[in-house]
């Protein structure tokens, strides 16, 4: 199957509140830059037509974003249960995730761990987008904040982080805010590409 044969929109959990520098970049559209090739014969970059998005009213099962699309039979498949992504707007909010101690359960799993055992267990991708420039180089630093001195040692941190990656099996993006929006689009749509490149094209 063809993706360009097909409708693609994103969705957007209904509990995801702070996606407006996300969802004004879809209204526009993606900015594509010329390679420097191109610049130097006076190409320009150009705007995509607008990205068409959607907010999921009962929630996904887990994440924040995902695609959904509809075939030129009229059947729609909605990437919910294959891949997500989980938008954190910054280290220190990643950082509160990891050290919840408030939300934890009787198996000792708090409920950052617990979505990423959901997804796991459901054989979801689970993609964790942390909304910071640089981030894995200001965790090394132990720059999980600018206007708090943090307690959290850059060890700790790592050491949780790649525990929880090899225990999940979850990818983690450190991307500046200002990309968030093309990242996510492009993200989902060549893995929903590879997908239904797999299936029947009706």
């Amino acid at each position: 199957m063809d993706i360009n044969k097909t409708k693609i929109k994103m969705v957007v959990d209904t509990r995801e509140k702070s996606h407006k520098h996300i969802t004004d970049v879809w209204d526009k559209g993606i900015k594509i830059y010329p390679s420097q090739h191109e610049k130097k014969e006076g190409k320009k970059a150009y705007y995509t037509k607008p990205i068409q998005y959607f907010k999921q009213e009962k929630g996904l099962k887990t994440g924040d974003f995902t695609i959904c699309v509809q075939l030129p039979s009229g059947k729609q498949i909605n990437f919910k249960d294959k891949i997500v992504i989980e938008r954190k707007a910054s280290l220190a909010e990643l950082v509160g995730n990891l050290n919840d101690t408030k939300s934890m359960d009787q198996e000792g799993l708090n409920r950052f761990e617990r979505e990423l055992k959901r997804s796991a267990d459901l054989g979801i991708k689970m993609i964790v987008l942390v909304e910071v420039g640089g981030g894995y180089s200001k965790a090394n630093m132990g720059i999980f904040r600018h206007d708090v001195l943090s307690k959290m040692r850059p060890l700790s941190y790592q050491a949780k982080i790649f525990s929880l990656k090899a225990r999940y099996g979850f990818e983690l993006v450190y991307l500046d805010k200002r990309d968030s929006a093309k990242y996510i689009y492009e993200e989902l749509y060549y893995f929903a590409r590879e997908y239904l490149k797999n299936i029947e094209g009706n």
